[in-house]
C-alpha cells in the first residue's frame, strides 16, 4: 500500500511539474507568437499601415511605410498560414529575441522578433 501511495505522489508531482513547465513555456512564448500572428494577419488582410507599425525600430528606420506597402503589394498574397514553432531567448545585450517559424503556401519562413519597450516587434524575415 505504501508503494502505491508513493507512486501516486510521484506521478502527481511529475504531472504538476509538467503542467507548471508547460504554462511557463507558454507564458514566455505566447506574447511573441501573438505579435507574429497579429503581423501576419495584417499582411494577409492587406492592412499595410498596421503591419508596418508592428515592425521594429531598426526596420522602420531603414524602410518607409510607403516602401513597405509597395514591397508587400508586389508579393503574392499570404493567404493561410500556420505557426509551427516559437523560441524565445535573451541575448548578451539583454534584449529578448524570438524566432517564430511560419508555414505558408508549402514553405517555411522564420520571423525574427525583438522586444522593444515591452512589445514584441517583427525585425526580420518579413
Amino acid at each position: 500500500m505504501a508503494a502505491v501511495v508513493a507512486l501516486l505522489c510521484c506521478a502527481g508531482a511529475f504531472t504538476g511539474g509538467g503542467i507548471w513547465f508547460f504554462r511557463t513555456v507558454q507564458g514566455t512564448t505566447a506574447p511573441a507568437r501573438n505579435a507574429a500572428t497579429a503581423y501576419l494577419d495584417d499582411v494577409r488582410d492587406g492592412n499595410h499601415p498596421a503591419a508596418y507599425g508592428r515592425l521594429c525600430e531598426q526596420l522602420r528606420s531603414q524602410l518607409t511605410e510607403e516602401e513597405f506597402a509597395r514591397a508587400r503589394a508586389a508579393e503574392p498574397p499570404l493567404g493561410g498560414y500556420r505557426i509551427t514553432a516559437t523560441e524565445v531567448s535573451s541575448s548578451t545585450d539583454s534584449q529578448s529575441r524570438a524566432e517564430v517559424t511560419v508555414t505558408a503556401a508549402g514553405r517555411q519562413q522564420v520571423l525574427t522578433l525583438v522586444e522593444e519597450d515591452g512589445d514584441w516587434r517583427v525585425c526580420g524575415g518579413i
